[in-house]
Order: C-alpha cells, then structure tokens, then sequence
C-alpha cells in the first residue's frame, strides 16, 4: 500500500474510500515496522495492521478488534484503546469522523513469545504413546473437523505439555466430549494463558462476579474471539473451559456478541468456572450457543461457581434460544440445595484443619485419613478434590483408587 505523508500524520486507510485514518508521527515509525512484517509474511503483524486499517469502515470490524470503554479527550474528540494480539493501539476519533492513531504499544516479537509460551495462543494436543505432544498454532485455527473439542485453560505451570496432560481429564468430564477415550484418541485445541495470578475466585470477588471486566485478560480474550469466529462454519465444535479459563471465554463471547455473531452450530461448558457462570450463560444466550443440561461442573466448595446458580437455572428457563426445560429446574434447584448442603459440612472440616497451620500436602493426607478412619473416605477425597484439586488427582494414583465426588 502505498503511503501518503501529509504536513503533520501520515495516511494509511481511507486515502479514496472510506474514512480517512491518520498516524502521528511518533507512531508511524511502529507502524512501517508492523507493516515490513507484514508482508513479509508475519501473521501477526498483518492481522494488526489489517485491525488498524478496518477503522476506514467506520466501524469496529468483528473477527479482529476489541476496544476497551471510550472516554472523551479535550475538544470534544474521543480516545479508545484497540487490543490487537501483542499490541495496544490508541487511537482519537475526530468531531468529523476520521481515526488518528496516536501511539503504538506493540511486542515486535510477539510470535516468538506465543511459540515460547509467553504470550497467549493455541495449541494442538495430541497424545503420543502416553504422553501429550503439543505443537503451537501461529493462525489461531483449529482443526478443521466435525466436533472438535477446544480447551480454554487457567494459568498454571510453564509448559504447554503438562497444561495439556492436566486439561485433559477435565475435558472428559464434560457431557459433549465423549469421555477420556475419546479426547485420548482425538486429542484437542488448547488455548493458554500464561501468568501465574489466578483468575477469580473469592480472593479476586470483583473480578469474579464481572469477567468482562478483567483487562489483563483482554489480549488472551481477543485472540480466543478470533479463534471462535475464525471456526463459526465447523460443525459441532465445543468450547470447554476449567477453572479461570471461564473469564477468558466469558470475555471472547462478549467480543462477539457485540458484533452480533451467532454460533448455532457449538457447544459451551464450564468445568469448575472460577468467574460467574450466570454472566457466561447470559452471553451463550446471545450467540445462540447449544447448551447441555449440564452447562456447568462445579463442586460443593466452589463459591463462585456455585453463587448464582438459582439465577442461571431461571435464565436458561427464560430463554427461547436454550433448549433447558422448565420440568428440570426443579430437580437442579434441589440438586444444589444438596451440593450447598456438602458445602457446609466441608467448611466445618477445612476450618478446623486450617487452625493446625496444615501446609496443602499435609493436608490432603490429614483430610483423607481423617475421612477414612471415620468411614467417610468419599468425603476426604471430596474435600481434598475440592480443596487441591491437582494434589486430589496424585492421591487417587497413588491409592490406587477412583473415588467418583462429581455432583450428579
């Protein structure tokens, strides 16, 4: 494309059709730079420029941008914020409609962070004679096959392989994955989000009842948008989250749900969200997602998951779009009634392991023998699920047992 200089910006959409957008000077320089890569043939950098060049539309194109909240600069003119993967764009909406772009906050080296793990991204997980074999997706596409399974994973641990191993048994549990041996044989997609801040959850509460609110998150978010757009055509495709990686799809779906895309032909389901899962089914709603009777797995010490579960279950009664009958919510009214009622019982028992200065490991051996000795195994290892969950999974190898505490 060929490039306009004018006395004080730079063109760069817009120059015959379209509305014009502008580059200061201080960030064109950024800008030649995102776009030698370009067309050099770096996928992120043209996704960037192409994000930056579709506000010669006049709107926020919907499979590669998201704005964060407008506020009105001196003058009358707004600043926004786009998030582009691996760069934040300012940019100034003029009083007659033209974009100036005021400053680039990009990563130059954005893939290879991706490709490191650095930096959010997807993966395909396949398993190979017994261990789980990732391999990194620079386009952000999954494969391309009827009822694909795509994770959407917490922050935990630094390689890609053992997130994978890790996801793999709480993907099984949802009811539109086939169970272990299928997700074993087929493999998934995963989408990572590296940190080690967790997401959620009653340290985080304000950002667990408002998941679209959290901004670390936005970049990670973005790119799962993409991904689900990119995808919209796949038939039976299941977007699973487990654990914080709720927020991130929360957040996705509001992505593309305020550019009015619709999913008719995917799944959603939560696996222990650790982020209101009322927020996420309101937004399901929106884009038309299938959603199974069984939208969400919790356990009875899941606070946050488990919070407004009466004000989902009337939600998805509402709703024309969800297939959930009125005849159910009865019964998964009662059923959490008795979760919340295992809740209690199990906060009496931590509450008095916590007054011991019991570190996590201990722990979980102090609560599983406490509940064996009392005839109440199910309830240790209930209690250890739900207190350490990845601790819960070593004791159940090395018990050499398979106690099943998943609510009905």
């Amino acid at each position: 494309m060929t490039v306009l200089k004018t006395t004080h910006n730079t063109i760069i959409a817009g120059k015959y059709c379209g509305k014009p957008v502008y580059c200061s000077p201080n960030a064109n320089n950024i800008y030649q730079e995102l776009l030698n890569l370009a067309r050099s043939g770096n996928h992120w950098a043209r996704v960037t420029v192409e994000g930056v060049q579709s506000l010669a539309s006049g709107r926020l194109h919907q499979n590669n941008i998201f704005v964060q909240p407008n506020h009105l600069a001196r003058g009358g003119t707004e600043e926004f914020v786009m998030i582009l993967p691996g760069c934040k764009v300012s940019v100034e909406k003029l009083p007659n409609d033209e974009f100036k772009i005021l400053h680039f906050d990009a990563d130059l080296n954005f893939s290879e962070l991706q490709a490191a793990q650095k930096r959010a991204g997807l993966y395909r997980s396949e398993l190979i004679e017994g261990q789980w074999d990732t391999k990194f997706q620079e386009k952000g596409k999954i494969l391309e096959e009827k009822n694909r399974i795509v994770a959407i994973s917490d922050r935990r641990r630094e390689k890609v392989e053992d997130i994978a191993h890790e996801v793999a048994d709480y993907v099984s549990d949802a009811p539109m994955s086939g169970g272990s041996l299928r997700v074993n044989a087929d493999g998934f997609d995963l989408h990572i989000t590296p940190g080690k801040k967790k997401i959620g959850g009653l340290m985080n509460y304000r950002e667990a009842i408002k998941p679209t609110h959290i901004s670390s998150l936005n970049e990670s978010a973005y790119l799962l948008a993409k991904t689900m757009y990119d995808a919209k055509n796949i038939q039976g495709v299941s977007w699973i989250s487990e654990f914080g990686g709720s927020a991130v799809l929360t957040q996705a779906m509001k992505i593309l749900a305020d550019r009015n895309v619709t999913l008719e032909k995917h799944t959603v389901f939560l696996y222990r969200p650790s982020t209101s899962p009322n927020v996420a089914v309101q937004i399901a709603h929106q884009l038309n997602l299938n959603l199974d009777r069984k939208f969400i797995h919790t356990h009875p010490l899941d606070a946050i998951g488990n919070r407004d579960q009466l004000e989902l279950i009337a939600n998805r009664v509402r709703a024309k779009n969800d297939t959930y009958k009125l005849k159910n919510a009865p019964w998964d009214a009662l059923a959490y009634g008795t979760k919340l009622q295992g809740a209690s019982t199990a906060a009496l028992t931590i509450a008095g392991v916590s007054t011991l200065g019991i570190s996590n490991p201990q722990a979980l051996a102090f609560v599983t023998a406490v509940g064996t000795v009392a005839g109440l195994g199910k309830l240790g290892m209930n209690l250890a699920e739900g207190w350490t969950p990845r601790l819960h999974k070593k004791a159940n190898k090395l018990l050499g047992k398979n106690y099943d505490v998943r609510p009905d």
